[in-house]
């Protein structure tokens, strides 16, 4: 009889939702990825390589970096992706550095996200819920 696999919790979590720019007016979908881990030495930053063909949009995470400004804080680390004019239906594929990929349909209108599909063990927790981005 073959072995169960282990259950293993999602190590991040992919946040996707509308996003206006207060200071400059321009709307966008935003593609954040966050550790579960929340860290208490520095404020990390998620590396990310993000691009889109056709209907598809790939992000690898690439690993952690300190911010430019080390500074204390406690949380997650982040990373950020900003993509203009979406809209209807995509497919994301979310990638690490070992090579495994969990992929999830998006459908995007302009009141609304929606995301559906996923693996039967996700590395990464998908959510269509905002997070309060920090201001530059």
């Amino acid at each position: 009889m073959p072995g169960k696999k282990k259950h293993r919790d999602p190590e991040y979590a992919l946040h996707i939702f509308h996003h206006n720019d207060e200071r400059t007016g321009k709307s966008s979908v935003v593609i954040l990825v966050r550790t579960i881990k929340e860290f208490t030495s520095f404020n990390y930053e998620i590396l990310l390589n993000a691009s889109m063909t056709e209907r598809t949009i790939q992000v690898k995470i690439l690993g952690l970096r300190t911010t430019p400004l080390i500074m204390p804080g406690i949380g997650p680390a982040r990373g950020r992706k900003d993509f203009d004019n979406l809209g209807g239906e995509y497919t994301v594929q979310i990638s690490k550095l070992d090579g495994e990929t969990n992929e999830f349909h998006l459908s995007v209108s302009a009141s609304q996200i929606a995301l559906y599909g996923s693996p039967a063990r996700p590395f990464i927790a998908v959510s269509n819920e905002s997070v309060l981005l920090p201001q530059p």
